[in-house]
């Protein structure tokens, strides 16, 4: 995703033809370039806490780049007066800026950077749109590249961590006695002695099923015998 830069364009009535074609060249190139939100408005030291290009200016957020046919310091001046408060920042166009770390923030806790171009200083407008496309480029290299590096490096320390938790696991005495107990073979003369006994409980149930048939046919006859005496002895008291 591409960071995008509010331009402001101070619109004024210039003294030279070349300065008035440099002025609309660039504003035909800043309307079409990727990333670049284009905003005109008149002189900064004409303009008026109830105006229209005072509230426009005043809504923007995030950095600017003010592009006027005055020095850098005249142009925060002007903005200071108005209220819209940021940081000079330093960059090709105005070498004169003092280095900011970045991210920083001023006594008043206003961390938001202005690039001031003062277009006395370039020749053509294809200059001016070079150097704020250039701007724009080194601002998405900072705030994306450095993250994405973090962000990189933090899951490399996560999988490190890891791979190191789960080899501390592996070799504590718990892990490494369930280990050789799981792959130990049961010695040959245990698994003899726990066939037999499975073989012997089988015999016993056989046994036990095959008797209690026999059983219950010796009760059976022992019935009918009883059944046959007790008729003898009805007849013989008939």
């Amino acid at each position: 995703m591409a960071v995008r830069l509010s331009v402001v364009m101070v619109h004024r009535t210039l003294g030279t033809p070349a300065a008035e074609r440099i002025a609309q060249q660039v504003v035909g190139e800043l309307i079409g370039l990727h990333g670049i939100d284009l905003v005109l408005i008149a002189p900064l030291e004409s303009l008026e806490k109830t105006s229209t290009d005072w509230l426009t200016l005043s809504s923007i957020q995030g950095d600017l780049a003010i592009l006027d046919w005055q020095t850098p310091a005249a142009m925060q001046q002007n903005l200071d007066f108005l209220g819209v408060l940021g940081i000079r920042a330093l960059h090709a166009a105005d070498a004169g800026a003092p280095a900011v770390a970045s991210p920083s923030s001023d006594s008043s806790g206003v961390s938001r950077r202005l690039y001031f171009f003062d277009l006395n200083g370039f020749a053509t407008a294809e200059a001016v749109v070079s150097s704020i496309a250039e701007l724009n480029a080194a601002r998405s290299v900072r705030t994306f590249s450095l993250g994405e590096v973090v962000s990189r490096s933090n899951a490399v320390e996560t999988a490190q961590a890891d791979q190191q938790a789960f080899a501390s696991e592996s070799e504590s005495p718990d892990a490494q006695q369930r280990m050789t107990t799981q792959s130990t073979p049961l010695d040959p003369s245990v698994t003899d002695e726990r066939n037999a006994e499975h073989a012997r409980a089988e015999g016993s149930a056989d046994s036990v099923a095959k008797n209690v048939p026999e059983a219950t046919r010796g009760l059976g006859e022992d019935n009918q015998n009883l059944d046959a005496l007790i008729d003898e002895l009805d007849q013989l008291d008939l």
